[in-house]
Protein backbone atom coordinates (compact mmCIF):
# COMPACT_ATOMS: atom_id res chain seq x y z
CA UNK A 1 0.00 0.00 0.00
CA UNK A 2 1.31 3.45 -0.91
CA UNK A 3 2.06 6.12 1.63
CA UNK A 4 0.13 9.38 1.28
CA UNK A 5 1.42 11.35 -1.71
CA UNK A 6 3.54 8.48 -3.03
CA UNK A 7 3.31 8.01 -6.80
CA UNK A 8 2.39 4.50 -7.90
CA UNK A 9 4.01 3.17 -11.08
CA UNK A 10 3.12 -0.21 -12.52
CA UNK A 11 5.93 -2.76 -12.69
CA UNK A 12 4.55 -3.84 -16.05
CA UNK A 13 4.18 -1.80 -19.21
CA UNK A 14 1.07 -2.24 -21.32
CA UNK A 15 3.24 -1.81 -24.42
CA UNK A 16 3.54 -5.53 -25.11
CA UNK A 17 -0.20 -6.02 -24.60
CA UNK A 18 -0.93 -3.23 -27.06
CA UNK A 19 1.37 -4.75 -29.68
CA UNK A 20 -0.24 -8.17 -29.21
CA UNK A 21 -3.70 -6.60 -29.55
CA UNK A 22 -2.65 -4.73 -32.72
CA UNK A 23 -1.21 -7.94 -34.17
CA UNK A 24 -4.55 -9.68 -33.59
CA UNK A 25 -6.36 -6.81 -35.28
CA UNK A 26 -4.06 -7.04 -38.31
CA UNK A 27 -4.87 -10.75 -38.53
CA UNK A 28 -8.60 -9.98 -38.38
CA UNK A 29 -8.21 -7.28 -41.04
CA UNK A 30 -6.36 -9.71 -43.29
CA UNK A 31 -9.05 -12.38 -42.88
CA UNK A 32 -11.88 -9.92 -43.51
CA UNK A 33 -10.21 -8.45 -46.58
CA UNK A 34 -9.57 -11.90 -48.03
CA UNK A 35 -13.15 -12.94 -47.27
CA UNK A 36 -14.64 -9.91 -49.00
CA UNK A 37 -16.11 -8.63 -45.73
CA UNK A 38 -15.33 -4.99 -46.41
CA UNK A 39 -17.39 -3.44 -43.61
CA UNK A 40 -15.63 -5.67 -41.04
CA UNK A 41 -12.27 -4.91 -42.67
CA UNK A 42 -13.03 -1.20 -42.38
CA UNK A 43 -14.00 -1.59 -38.73
CA UNK A 44 -10.76 -3.49 -38.05
CA UNK A 45 -8.79 -0.62 -39.58
CA UNK A 46 -10.69 1.93 -37.46
CA UNK A 47 -9.83 0.01 -34.29
CA UNK A 48 -6.18 -0.20 -35.35
CA UNK A 49 -6.26 3.58 -35.84
CA UNK A 50 -7.48 4.03 -32.25
CA UNK A 51 -4.70 1.80 -30.93
CA UNK A 52 -2.03 3.71 -32.84
CA UNK A 53 -3.40 7.23 -32.29
CA UNK A 54 -3.58 6.87 -28.52
CA UNK A 55 0.11 7.77 -28.23
CA UNK A 56 0.26 10.70 -30.63
CA UNK A 57 0.89 14.17 -29.29
CA UNK A 58 -1.84 16.70 -30.10
CA UNK A 59 -0.15 18.11 -33.20
CA UNK A 60 0.63 14.70 -34.68
CA UNK A 61 -2.90 13.52 -33.90
CA UNK A 62 -4.51 16.41 -35.76
CA UNK A 63 -2.21 16.02 -38.76
CA UNK A 64 -2.63 12.24 -39.04
CA UNK A 65 -6.38 12.35 -38.32
CA UNK A 66 -6.95 14.64 -41.30
CA UNK A 67 -5.19 12.13 -43.54
CA UNK A 68 -7.06 9.20 -41.99
CA UNK A 69 -10.45 10.88 -42.38
CA UNK A 70 -9.87 11.27 -46.13
CA UNK A 71 -10.14 7.50 -46.53
CA UNK A 72 -13.57 7.45 -44.92
CA UNK A 73 -14.71 10.37 -47.06
CA UNK A 74 -13.69 8.38 -50.12
CA UNK A 75 -15.53 5.29 -48.89
CA UNK A 76 -18.69 7.32 -48.30
CA UNK A 77 -18.46 8.72 -51.83
CA UNK A 78 -18.31 5.18 -53.24
CA UNK A 79 -21.43 4.19 -51.30
CA UNK A 80 -22.70 1.39 -49.12
CA UNK A 81 -20.57 -1.75 -48.73
CA UNK A 82 -21.79 -4.92 -50.43
CA UNK A 83 -20.47 -7.56 -48.05
CA UNK A 84 -21.46 -10.68 -49.88
CA UNK A 85 -18.02 -12.11 -49.20
CA UNK A 86 -18.18 -14.12 -52.39
CA UNK A 87 -14.99 -15.42 -53.94
CA UNK A 88 -16.30 -14.89 -57.46
CA UNK A 89 -18.00 -12.20 -59.48
CA UNK A 90 -20.10 -14.70 -61.46
CA UNK A 91 -23.57 -13.41 -60.63
CA UNK A 92 -22.73 -9.79 -59.90
CA UNK A 93 -23.85 -6.80 -61.91
CA UNK A 94 -21.01 -4.80 -63.47
CA UNK A 95 -21.91 -1.80 -61.28
CA UNK A 96 -21.56 -3.93 -58.14
CA UNK A 97 -18.23 -5.32 -59.33
CA UNK A 98 -16.91 -1.81 -60.01
CA UNK A 99 -18.12 -0.55 -56.64
CA UNK A 100 -16.51 -3.47 -54.78
CA UNK A 101 -13.29 -2.88 -56.68
CA UNK A 102 -13.28 0.80 -55.66
CA UNK A 103 -13.99 -0.16 -52.02
CA UNK A 104 -11.18 -2.69 -52.11
CA UNK A 105 -8.66 -0.20 -53.45
CA UNK A 106 -9.69 2.48 -50.95
CA UNK A 107 -9.52 0.04 -48.00
CA UNK A 108 -6.19 -1.26 -49.24
CA UNK A 109 -4.83 2.32 -49.27
CA UNK A 110 -6.25 2.90 -45.78
CA UNK A 111 -4.52 -0.23 -44.53
CA UNK A 112 -1.18 0.73 -46.08
CA UNK A 113 -1.47 4.20 -44.53
CA UNK A 114 -1.97 2.61 -41.10
CA UNK A 115 0.92 0.17 -41.56
CA UNK A 116 3.22 3.04 -42.51
CA UNK A 117 1.93 5.06 -39.57
CA UNK A 118 2.61 2.11 -37.29
CA UNK A 119 6.21 2.04 -38.52
CA UNK A 120 6.59 5.82 -38.32
CA UNK A 121 5.65 5.80 -34.64
CA UNK A 122 7.76 2.76 -33.75
CA UNK A 123 5.08 0.11 -33.28
CA UNK A 124 5.54 -1.83 -36.48
CA UNK A 125 8.25 -3.46 -38.50
CA UNK A 126 10.86 -0.76 -38.07
CA UNK A 127 14.10 -2.08 -36.72
CA UNK A 128 17.33 -0.86 -35.22
CA UNK A 129 20.81 -1.56 -36.53
CA UNK A 130 21.61 -3.03 -33.12
CA UNK A 131 23.18 0.09 -31.67
CA UNK A 132 21.92 0.23 -28.10
CA UNK A 133 21.96 4.02 -28.23
CA UNK A 134 18.90 3.77 -30.49
CA UNK A 135 16.88 2.21 -27.69
CA UNK A 136 14.89 4.66 -25.61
Amino acid sequence: MAEDGEIQISKHSSGVSILIRIDGLWKDANNHSRGGQFSKWNTDLDVIWRELARDFNDDDYEEEKKKFDEFDKGLVEIGRFNDNGSDTFNDEEIETINKRSKHYRKLNDKELFLKRLENKYGKGTTWSDGDEEDIE
